[in-house]
């Protein structure tokens, strides 16, 4: 019953079976790991988006695992493929020398044995690769100017939160994580849906800026569900989901071209990083355009064949398509590849021929829900970042970013955690370009921005304590 088994497994059978209990355990303690090792898992997945799943799952209990070994007691791996011979051929000579002295010696000859590999560490020499570091950028300034909590949330018995009527703030909100997101996948037009933790993101934002007393006017979003969703999650836990919802193309991702749906770890290994960086973030770098049939191609999707009226003819996908039907058919000149300055070329004038003179000039209050790119390039507008910065800013998924028109700056909102925003999340190295100080257009200092994390003393455990006891409705009887 046994005849596949090799190895340490046949000396010890008892092994095999204390192994695979193990395993079931560690698994157990990875949320969703059955989920996504299913085969009925998210029908919605296309095969590279569940087979890239199960890997990060494997990942995941793999990285469970690691804490129950001991470093100490762990041995080198000798190099072999778990069938006797080495995978580097500069290796093979020195281990099969060893053996037959071993053999000779009167010694059980396996390269498994554990003191072969005892005295193979001895003799030869193990190098090892060094992990990449991930090192946090440094900011600088006092920190992002943030909105404290009000009082009202957090002391029973102070009333409401008053609502915000200021016009001049414009909210804006990147959508929650996508599968695609998790994955490390390069998006763009394709129209993937919100994960789970992107739900949950756009909710916990919509609860957030009814509690900093937010309400809004009028909500601009693109014409990708991943962004239409996390608008509609974000007003219905602020209850208005009766607000008119303005849908454009021109708010849509960067068109990443022959990148769509590719690992951009594959993509870095293949092309090296510094291409890589180019095609990712590059701001003038367009990325390998896709062809005519592609089915990433706009001109095969019928949204945009159907209802997108506002770009000019093209007269060679117009002269392609009539070929290819045999019929006359006029086609508009749609992204196949674009650089974040293509975005921007239809980004920003729908920004300042439209929201300004619609919504914002006429006192409504705004939210613009989008994606990274988008809005790294209304940021990079609104905030004056250089063209050679830009590449190094960084929007989390499912944050308000609040830019205030009179101070030109990015406000946070204060979520009660007590976390410094800057580690909390990942701004990139070109934060300081969004977290500039904020005020006021006479000079003053904007009395908006209660605290900044920058210069913010370190919290002591009884000041926490102290914390807690004013925000619990017990504390409010002392």
């Amino acid at each position: 019953t046994q005849v596949n088994m090799k190895g340490i497994f046949l000396e010890k059978p008892g092994l095999l079976k204390q192994a695979i209990k193990r395993e079931v355990e560690w698994c157990a303690n990875v949320p969703d790991y059955e989920k996504v090792m299913s085969r009925n898992s998210n029908p919605a997945m296309t095969p590279l988006e569940r087979s890239l799943s199960k890997l990060q799952a494997e990942r995941e209990v793999q990285k469970y695992a690691a804490q129950f070994v001991n470093d100490a007691d762990e041995e080198d791996d000798d190099g072999t493929d778990g069938k006797l011979t080495l995978v580097e051929e500069q290796d093979e000579d020195k281990v099969w020398e060893k053996g037959l002295y071993e053999i000779e010696d009167g010694e059980y000859f396996d390269p498994d044995h554990a003191k072969f590999k005892e005295k193979l560490e001895k003799d030869g020499k193990v190098e090892e690769e060094e992990e990449e570091q991930l090192v946090a950028p440094l900011y600088s300034g006092n920190g992002p100017c943030v909105t404290a909590m009000p009082a009202e949330t957090t002391v029973p018995g102070l009333g409401t939160v008053p609502v915000k009527r200021q016009s001049n703030l414009i909210v804006m909100i990147r959508h929650g994580k996508t599968e695609n997101n998790k994955l490390g996948l390069f998006t763009g037009w394709d129209d993937v849906p919100l994960a789970t933790e992107g739900v949950a993101e756009a909710k916990e934002a919509g609860k957030l800026l009814k509690l900093h007393g937010f309400e809004f006017d009028a909500v601009y979003t693109s014409w990708l569900s991943r962004a239409i969703d996390t608008a509609w999650y974000v007003m219905d836990e602020m209850d208005c989901l009766w607000l008119p919802i303005i849908k454009s193309w021109r708010l849509n991702e960067r068109m990443y071209g022959e990148l769509t749906g590719l690992s951009k770890a594959m993509v870095k290994q293949r092309h090296g990083n510094e291409q890589f960086m180019a095609w990712r973030r590059g701001y003038a770098v367009n990325p390998p355009p896709v062809s005519s049939f592609s089915p990433q191609y706009p001109g095969n999707d019928l949204r945009y064949t159907k209802y997108l009226k506002d770009v000019r003819f093209s007269v060679s996908e117009t002269l392609i398509r009539s070929i290819e039907s045999n019929k006359f058919s006029l086609q508009r000149k749609l992204p196949k590849s674009e650089s974040l300055k293509d975005c921007m070329d239809r980004t920003i004038p729908f920004f300042t021929e439209n929201i300004m003179p619609e919504a914002i000039d006429e006192g409504k209050r705004v939210l613009i829900s989008s994606s990274e790119n988008a809005i790294r390039g209304l940021l990079m507008h609104l905030c004056e970042i250089p063209e050679d910065k830009i590449s190094g800013l960084e929007i989390p998924n499912g944050l308000p970013l609040i830019f205030d028109m009179n101070s030109k700056c990015i406000k946070l909102l204060d979520d009660g955690s007590g976390e410094d925003m800057l580690e909390k999340y990942n701004f990139g190295s070109s934060a300081s370009y969004l977290f500039r100080p904020c005020t006021n257009p006479d000079g003053s200092e904007d009395d908006s921005c209660d605290f900044t994390f920058g210069d913010a003393p370190v919290l002591t455990q009884s000041d926490k304590e102290l914390i807690e006891s004013i925000r619990s409705p017990a504390g409010a009887n002392v």
